[in-house]
């Protein structure tokens, strides 16, 4: 058994992303008002991501299996999202975040169709841009490791590039497999849709890396 979390990324902020924090917070408030029944099981079911209703497409974010899935999601949006928050602007980040989820409902919708919840369309939306914006800065890991009788663990850091590419594989491979429970198609979906988001941005100016920065169209033109 092997075990994965990030927890660190090497980005310099310029501003508290606290339009980040908000939304992580309301996503696992929103998660314990479910669990608790103060948010109405109806008014759950009406979020789920089932066809082209408009609740479902947008509300299927604040929905979480179990705990589990809440904590991975928010542990990912936590150390992805505070960056590229803190990159676009708090005013910008929320519209953002939600048009990612958008791009994976749709994504997901026309090669798949079936029903999901969860916010990992829109957290892979934002990881996509990360890659763009921030593909030399280093991620720091936490593994564990646990094989018959050998036990492991520690801490290693890696350029997010490799990383992240990795991780694409992976929702590459689930959704030629089949996906199971897991919705692999709105996960590529989300990070295609940030992945071009970032570069168009930068193409045009919208956002810019400073001077110690080194972005994923820079590093494929030869900038050093």
């Amino acid at each position: 058994m092997f075990l994965l979390i990030p927890f660190h990324v090497d980005v310099p902020m310029q501003r508290w992303p606290w339009a980040n924090v908000l939304i992580l917070l309301f996503t696992t408030l929103f998660y314990f008002g479910i669990v608790s029944e103060t948010i109405s099981p109806t008014v759950a079911r009406s979020m789920v991501h089932d066809g082209w209703k408009l609740t479902g497409m947008f509300g299927h974010i604040l929905l979480h299996g179990d705990i589990l899935h809440l904590l991975g999601n928010m542990l990912f949006l936590w150390v992805f999202g505070n960056a590229i928050c803190a990159k676009l602007g708090n005013v910008a980040y929320p519209f953002v975040y939600v048009a990612l989820a958008l791009v994976a409902a749709i994504t997901d919708l026309i090669i798949e169709g079936g029903k999901g919840i969860g916010a990992s369309g829109a957290i892979n939306g934002v990881v996509g841009m990360f890659l763009v914006l921030y593909p030399r800065n280093n991620i720091t890991c936490f593994y564990w490791l646990f094989l018959f009788y050998i036990v492991k663990s520690g801490t290693f850091s890696i350029d997010s590039r490799w990383m992240i590419i990795m991780w694409f594989a992976f929702d590459v491979w689930g959704a030629v497999m089949g996906g199971g429970n897991v919705g692999y198609i709105a996960h590529l979906g989300g990070f295609a849709g940030g992945f071009a988001l970032a570069w168009g941005r930068l193409h045009f100016g919208v956002i810019e890396s400073s001077e110690y920065e080194r972005t994923l169209p820079e590093i494929l033109q030869g900038v050093e």
